[in-house]
């Protein structure tokens, strides 16, 4: 199943309408499967969810449709989403009170990495979630990283992304993911 980045692109374009939004997350989804790949209701959960903010907020905000690419690395599956505006995409910070603004911050949150740059046509945004391998858990992928405790991985990453860092940012396993999306 592992084959190179290259070599099994996927895309499609999405009008642009919000109500296109339903529709990609299900084409990003059945892509994934037809890849081969074993996604769990979790992972589903995530891979819906994240390509839908990103999605979102590119037909929102350019009002242009956007091209969603979806590929295999051998170990994560990623999800680009292309769009003509060629600002560059950055986290801000939201007043609670807020009704927008937390899409990125929910990409940095669950995503094993995302980013953005600029491109010929605009911008790429994207995020990738690391997909186990066969036996692998989520509780084993979650325990740590780099001998840090998922918790405090998870702590100083959300600090950073509180703070403003546009770096690509990473996030552990998926029960650390629930507990912060909770907080």
């Amino acid at each position: 199943m592992s084959r190179p980045l290259e070599e099994s692109p996927y895309a499609f374009t999405v009008p642009a309408l919000v109500k296109a939004v339903p529709t990609a997350r299900d084409r990003v989804v059945d892509r994934a499967r037809r890849l081969g790949l074993a996604l769990d209701e979790e992972l589903t959960h995530d891979l819906k969810l994240l390509t839908g903010e990103l999605v979102a907020n590119s037909v929102t905000h350019t009002r242009a449709a956007c091209v969603v690419c979806v590929k295999w690395t051998g170990e994560r599956i990623r999800v680009e989403v292309t769009d003509p505006d060629p600002t560059s995409v950055t986290l801000s910070q939201v007043l609670p009170t807020d009704e927008h603004g937390r899409g990125l911050f929910l990409v940095a949150a669950v995503a094993t990495a995302w980013g953005s740059q600029l491109c010929p046509s605009g911008k790429k945004t994207w995020f990738e979630l690391a997909v186990p391998v066969a036996g692998e858990t989520t509780a084993t992928a979650a325990s740590s990283v780099d001998g840090v405790p998922a918790e405090q991985a998870m702590t100083s990453r959300a600090d950073d992304v509180l703070q403003g860092s546009a770096e690509p940012v990473s996030t552990v396993g998926a029960h650390t993911r629930r507990q912060h999306q909770a907080a």
